[in-house]
């Protein structure tokens, strides 16, 4: 494993999850949210645990590099839209088990899948790029 790309390839996955997650979530989902997720299921805004997040997003980005370096076979962007699409189906088994358990409509967990099915497309896509030989 080529350190130095693993490194830069997981903070820049880690800041393109915290940024895309912002945007959409906190933005052009947040009215929708409102009115489709239990105020129980959500802190009141403003109480967001920011470095939660932050960490949240950097281990993330990490975790992601690291797996991908691990089947890595240089084939470019493709590698990464096809690793992005693995963890979103992964990520879509674990919603529809949330679905199950929270009181989650199906409309929310859809657009949940859909919204962060894009977001770890993306991240795949990063860490192609920059991991590249």
């Amino acid at each position: 494993m080529n350190t130095k790309k693993y490194v830069i390839a997981s903070i820049a996955a880690g800041v393109w999850i915290f940024f895309y997650g912002f945007i959409v979530n906190a933005v052009l989902l947040k009215d929708f949210y409102t009115a489709n997720v239990s105020p129980d299921l959500m802190r009141p805004e403003g109480q967001e645990v920011m470095w939660a997040i932050i960490a949240s997003c950097l281990l993330q980005g990490f975790a992601l590099a690291w797996i991908f370096t691990k089947g890595y076979e240089d084939k470019g962007i493709g590698e990464g839209l096809r690793f992005g699409l693995l963890i979103a189906w992964f990520v879509a088994a674990l919603y529809l088990l949330f679905y199950a358990i929270q009181p989650w409509g199906m409309t929310t967990t859809l657009v949940s899948i859909v919204a962060d099915g894009i977001m770890y497309l993306g991240a795949g896509v990063v860490i192609a790029v920059l991991y590249k030989r």
